[in-house]
């Protein structure tokens, strides 16, 4: 066998070797065979055509996705977008079924409108955020019975998660039949009873939904505790997000992070709920409960002006003040039955009710901390009042209006903050739940911070308030000599080397 044979039989096995879809000669004898077939008259223009159909004919592995075929490259995070879509399209969907009657919803708050009036003064969420929590409200009122009225309380920020918190009032609950016309029963002071304060009176005249965001579930917190309030003054604690996880804190807190939760909301309503003077009145009608407002007849006619609105008399209080007790009020003695305290309780909680009167409604906010306001000092030490948008007057036929918007924040409760623009007004939240201290000053007579404002009590506080105090620089140590001094060798010279190694 010649060189040139060996050659041809090793080029032969070349071609002959099989690389999963078939040998180059195979492929080679399949184009030859359709031209001998077909006898295109331009064979050779139809040669790689012809080969790239063969091909692909021929071809056995797995085929390729499809052109128009998206190609998922995770599909967990694919699914949670699919979720996430599906969700948001429950909260656009109307609450009533168009082949149904209309379903009636209590009166819930236009945030689109009002997350306006917040962007001028530097708070919001966002567009896509703000429509997600409108129609999130929308649902929340369509699922709840007995609503009146809804809004947007805040958002409460925490360490692993946040809790948009919303704000409703619901139906007070029927009376309980007494027998024989009797009236009911007055709740003793130091009786479990006696720690809640009923639906619509006091921490407890709204109701509270928190939600992670979103199209998240909203889950109903349960009712303020006059305990969980004072217990919450003691401890500074940041929220984790879980409704479930334990305060762990010192002094310690008797309960879960839901009830820490509600008893912070309820301290921060019942100081930083703000309305424009004039707006409410107290209600009038003979079953009105205790701290119950109204809006006056002709409101908005008789709206403040934007110059009455800079100033601390153009804001109320629209919430019941807290007591050192937890509660906003003291107990009605003189509903009990003689003999049913103590003649000691009965006089402690007369004195306590000396010391401490209890504080009416729609009180103004100018005397908000006003034993912490220096003497030669202007403006208050709790409010900080600032004008933000146009503020030009503009003429219409029927009146003149003005675009600026007015901004009120607490210095007490950092993130609180009301807003009024024309003839609405509006109050927001966003913050930690904790009072500071660093932005008010501080007593006269002890130099101390603002009650109610220590340092972090729990493990996960980040830094104190204020750093520690410098210590006073150490006096210098004296010298003292060496307790054990190297041995002298009374008969060296103190050479290099011995005489007798020379």
């Amino acid at each position: 066998m010649g060189t040139s044979d060996i050659a041809l039989e090793r080029v032969q096995a070349l071609l002959k070797v099989d690389t999963g879809d078939g040998s180059l000669y195979s492929h080679m004898v399949r184009i030859a065979r359709a031209m001998a077939t077909e006898k295109p008259n331009d064979a050779l223009a139809q040669l790689e055509t012809l080969s790239k159909n063969l091909k692909k004919g021929a071809f056995r592995g797995a085929p390729s996705p499809d052109p128009e075929q998206d190609v998922i490259a995770d599909a967990a995070a694919e699914e949670k977008r699919q979720q996430w879509c599906a969700d948001a399209l429950q909260l656009v969907r109307p609450p009533s079924d168009p082949l149904s009657a209309p379903k009636v919803l209590g009166a819930v708050q236009n945030f689109m409108e009002d997350a306006a009036m917040f962007e001028w003064a530097g708070i919001g969420f966002g567009k896509q955020e703000t429509f997600h929590i409108a129609m999130s409200l929308r649902k929340l009122a369509a699922e709840t019975e007995s609503l009146e009225k809804l809004r947007l309380w805040g958002k409460i920020l925490g360490t692993e998660a946040d809790y948009y918190v919303a704000e409703g009032t619901l139906q007070g609950p029927a009376a309980s039949p007494s027998p024989e016309g009797a009236p009911p029963k007055p709740v003793l002071p130091g009786s479990p009873e006696y720690d809640v304060e009923l639906r619509g009176e006091g921490a407890n005249t709204s109701t509270y939904w928190v939600s992670a965001g979103g199209a998240s579930p909203w889950i109903r917190l349960p009712a303020a505790r006059a305990s969980h309030i004072i217990a919450a003054r003691k401890v500074k604690h940041l929220m984790t997000g879980d409704l479930g996880s334990p305060v762990l804190s010192t002094p310690w807190f008797p309960a879960k992070e839901r009830h820490l939760l509600r008893a912070q909301i309820a301290r921060i309503t019942a100081t930083c709920t703000l309305a424009v003077a004039g707006y409410y009145e107290a209600d009038p009608a003979d079953d009105a409960k205790k701290n119950s407002i109204t809006v006056v007849e002709g409101a908005l006619e008789s709206f403040p002006g934007h110059e009455a609105l800079a100033t601390l008399d153009g804001w109320v209080h629209a919430a019941p003040a807290l007591l050192s007790t937890g509660k906003s009020g003291w107990p009605d003695l003189d509903s009990l039955e003689e003999g049913t305290l103590p003649e000691e309780t009965i006089n402690a909680i007369n004195a306590q009710k000396d010391a401490e009167p209890e504080k009416a409604m729609l009180e103004g906010i100018a005397a908000d901390l006003e034993e912490l306001k220096p003497d030669d000092a202007e403006g208050s030490p709790a409010w900080n009042i600032k004008v933000y948008g146009d503020k030009g007057q503009y003429t219409f036929p029927d009146n003149t209006k003005s675009y600026r918007i007015t901004a009120v924040r607490s210095l007490i409760w950092p993130g609180a903050v009301a807003v009024a623009q024309g003839t609405r007004f509006a109050n927001l939240y966003i913050g930690y739940g904790q009072k500071c201290a660093t932005l008010v000053d501080p007593y006269k007579e002890s130099g101390l911070p603002l009650t109610g404002a220590s340092p972090f009590s729990s493990g996960n506080g980040l830094l104190p308030l204020a750093p520690e105090d410098v210590m006073e620089e150490p006096d210098d140590q004296e010298e003292q000599e060496e307790p054990q001094p190297p041995l002298v060798d009374d008969a060296s010279d103190e050479g290099d080397m011995d005489p007798a190694d020379e």
